[in-house]
């Protein structure tokens, strides 16, 4: 297997690939349509429009041979070798052409020659460049049970719509290496196919094989389009392939469209939420303010009920007795007018200013009682606007808390889509990170994880490094190893771009850490081990103990305390002692029978 420096190369050998297996297909179909007797001339290099110009011209004598041979349909090699060892023998009473013998058995032998051959060096090289492109065309997207997904045998779940581009492809990469496999089956099936009894029938062709049988009335010789049902399925792995080609080239930037277009969906989203929750915080505040008033409100209210009961008392009493007085003035006015009428006697002068003086006393307490009535009643009004007041703030009250719980799930609402985009961002991220490795190509064909892990112990060791290595950092990168190989001279633009970068202040640190990390990217294969060898060369053995101390021995005694203890081990190793001490005994003949 060789290893690629970039994916243009891979990309370029894939797309090279299937155009010269593109050709070949095409060789092949016209090899298979050249087996026709010299009065069907074929010179076109383009055979696929003259496919059924050819099989029309063979129709006649095929079909010709058929109805001599009064057979089922010639579906398998035994029936074919039979039809023209009849035709060879002279079994028939009738004549038949050499031209049909002769097409038939250069179609057989065709069929035969290229199934052992040609299709299958063809179907390996398809499959080969599928597994290529299954090794280095990644999506890095897991889904679950994909493969019962595609064959319809589960149900699928679609994922978030903003991790639609990563599935989408994961998903088209499983159909088009099922689409790929299903035709290679086919193609391979077909060789065992032909040596059985039941052979290619006219329904287990593909559709477009029976429309061609159809239209060129073939129909009775399936076996006839052996080769072009390889041909087709062929040409559908191909095409499976090169839509695969297309997808894996866009697929890069559509992630990071994608990328980018979820930062911009985070920030909306995020302000949203900022602007949720500031409305949440002031409804609140404003729902607090107005429930401390509403409180305030309630207990002048429930102050105020006592002094209603009271102000009722009053008014029912004041009011029963101006409305008393009213009516006794009126009596005594009425009394006093049927006095004038009558006879101006003594006794009636008295009964008069009597009344007379009454009445000026009850018309004067009238007005009096009048206005205390009125204020009594005012105070009621204004008791009964209170309350009405109140039950309007608690309306309000209630209405305020309501917003307050729609505020609330609007921001939890809001709290849930954040989450849900930055959960996908990170996904869609991190598949951008992988995709865009420089040393991608590299982790794949080593067989390595991909996926960065800063928590690792290598780069523990890289941080311990970097704080104690000082000014021998360079030294140290000399030293280091590489695989693949890294150059000297590269190893000096490397050096000196670190330098270049930082050359002001104590940067020691910083330089390390870069050219450590740029180490692990190139390294392939970067371990501990190696950086201890490094660190040796340059005698830094002080920095080699707190490696062992802070990494290495914790892991070590970890390990200890996990390790898996045997049962039986102590059993065993009593029965080991017990055979030692018997075999000692039987060397110095001192054992005895009941002791064995």
């Amino acid at each position: 297997m060789n290893i690629y420096s970039s994916f243009k190369q891979i990309y370029d050998y894939v797309e090279k690939s299937l155009d010269e297996y593109s050709r070949l297909i095409n060789d092949l179909e016209i090899d298979y349509y050249q087996c026709s007797p010299t009065s069907i001339e074929f010179t076109s290099r383009k055979p696929r429009p003259f496919s059924v110009t050819i099989l029309q011209a063979w129709s006649q004598p095929l079909n010709e041979l058929h109805k001599t041979y009064l057979s089922h349909d010639i579906r398998n090699i035994e029936t074919t070798c039979e039809l023209l060892e009849a035709a060879k023998t002279g079994v028939f009473h009738r004549f038949i052409k050499d031209e049909s013998i002769i097409l038939m058995e250069r179609i057989s032998q065709k069929i035969v020659q290229q199934l052992n051959s040609n299709i299958l060096i063809l179907t390996d090289k398809i499959v080969d460049c599928m597994n290529l492109m299954k090794q280095y065309f990644l999506s890095f997207y897991h889904i679950k049970n994909i493969q019962y997904i595609i064959q319809n045998r589960q149900k699928e779940e679609l994922p978030d719509e903003h991790l639609e581009t990563a599935y989408t492809y994961e998903k088209s990469r499983w159909l088009h290496m099922f689409q790929v496999n299903k035709s290679v089956k086919v193609i391979r099936e077909m060789l065992e196919r032909i040596h059985t009894t039941e052979g290619v029938t006219f329904s287990t062709l593909s559709k477009e094989c029976q429309e061609l049988a159809i239209r060129c009335d073939c129909t009775s010789f399936p076996y006839i389009f052996v080769l072009p049902e390889c041909y087709y399925e062929a040409r559908q792995a191909l095409n499976s392939l090169r839509t695969w080609l297309h997808d894996d080239r866009n697929y890069t930037e559509f992630i990071q469209k994608s990328l980018e277009l979820l930062d911009r969906k985070y920030l909306e989203v995020k302000k949203t939420l900022e602007i949720s929750k500031t409305q949440l915080s002031q409804i609140k505040y404003r729902t607090q303010t107005y429930g401390i008033q509403l409180i305030k409100f309630e207990q002048e209210n429930e102050i105020n009920k006592n002094k209603y009961k009271e102000f009722q008392t009053s008014f029912h009493l004041k009011e029963n007795e101006y409305t008393s007085k009213y009516l006794k003035y009126d009596l005594y006015v009425k009394e006093l007018n049927k006095l004038y009428q009558q006879s101006n006697d003594i006794q009636n002068n008295i009964l008069m200013k009597t009344f007379q003086n009454d009445i000026k006393h009850i018309s004067n307490e009238l007005p009096k009682l009048k206005l205390q009535v009125d204020l009594i009643q005012t105070g009621m009004n204004s008791f009964q606007e209170r309350e009405r007041k109140l039950i309007e703030m608690q309306n309000k009250h209630k209405n305020m808390e309501k917003d307050i719980q729609l505020a609330l799930e609007n921001k939890i609402h809001q709290e849930n889509n954040l989450n849900r985009i930055e959960k996908c961002r990170d996904i869609i991220r991190n598949i951008y990170k992988c995709r865009k490795k420089n040393n991608l190509i590299q982790k794949i064909f080593y067989d390595l994880p991909i996926a960065s892990n800063d928590n690792d112990d290598l780069s523990k060791a890289l941080c311990i490094v970097s704080k104690c290595i000082g000014r021998d950092w360079n030294l140290l990168y000399w030293n280091l190893p590489f695989y693949p190989k890294r150059g000297q001279e590269e190893l000096y633009n490397d050096i000196k771009y670190i330098n270049e970068k930082y050359y002001r202040g104590d940067v020691f640190q910083d330089q390390a850490i870069e050219i450590l990390n740029k180490w692990r990217r190139y390294h392939t294969r970067a371990k501990i081990d190696d950086l201890i060898h490094g660190l040796q060369q340059i005698h830094r053995l002080d920095i080699i103990k707190l490696i062992e101390e802070d990494i290495i021995k914790p892991k070590l005694l970890l390990n200890v305390c996990h390790e898996e203890i045997d049962p039986r081990k102590k059993e065993i190793e009593d029965l080991n002692q017990k055979l030692i001490r018997l075999f000692d005994k039987i060397r110095n003949n001192t054992t005895n029978l009941e002791e064995i």
